[in-house]
């Protein structure tokens, strides 16, 4: 899976913990966290392994949220890259690369599972969201009947309580990313300038919003 296609990945992910979630099967573990958290933060690590369950790579960072519609994703090892929604537009910055490419959260995005972050449920139209209770406390609401046009199958998202653990995600070459989140918090003292991506005079921007 390619650092893009986790990204958009995440995206979907993010966007079921960023946006308000329907009072429907499935989904009232995720409704809690929504009614519960107006921000939120947590540290996380990410490991990625291929087909054979071997793992080919490891990375960490940082995310955080602000509702409605604002998130940053923040990968500081082994490469510095970044995902920020400012509730308007997506950033995507790689460091390594200086370059950011914006895109509009509602038509830059409207062909991936991120066009979540735009607010639109009904781009969970045909998705199903089934909760799997495990024997150590911690809940696993799988995602499935994802549009065959994306570039992954499935999407894990992973709850102890009314809060967020973890995300699995599974593309379609069999290579599967697992998030763990740690040392989280609850309504952090988050404004929205907290999530407009400062870029800076050396970096290619591209803008693909737009806006």
């Amino acid at each position: 899976m390619t650092s893009g296609n986790v990204w958009r990945c995440i995206g979907y992910s993010l966007a079921l913990l960023v946006m308000p979630v329907q009072a429907e099967t499935g989904r009232e573990m995720l409704e809690r966290f929504v009614a519960s958290t107006d921000a939120w933060q947590a540290d996380f690590e990410q490991d990625v392994y291929n087909d054979q369950e071997q793992l080919i790579e490891k990375a960490s960072g940082s995310f955080s949220l602000l509702r409605p519609g604002r998130f940053r994703w923040e990968y500081t090892l082994p490469w510095e890259q970044s995902i920020v929604a400012d509730g308007k537009r997506i950033w995507l910055y790689d460091a390594d690369l200086e370059q950011v490419t914006v895109r509009s959260m509602i038509g830059g995005l409207s062909q991936t599972p991120a066009a979540l972050l735009a607010g639109d449920l009904s781009a969970l139209e045909g998705v199903n969201v089934l909760a799997i209770a495990a024997d150590d406390g911690v809940t696993r609401l799988e995602l499935s009947g994802v549009d065959t046009s994306s570039d992954f199958e499935g999407v894990v998202l992973v709850f102890s309580d009314t809060a967020p653990i973890g995300l699995e995600l599974r593309d379609r070459l069999g290579q599967t990313t697992r998030i763990r989140f740690y040392s989280a918090r609850s309504n952090p003292p988050l404004v929205p300038s907290d999530f407009e991506l400062q870029v800076p005079d050396t970096v290619d921007v591209i803008d693909e919003s737009g806006l």
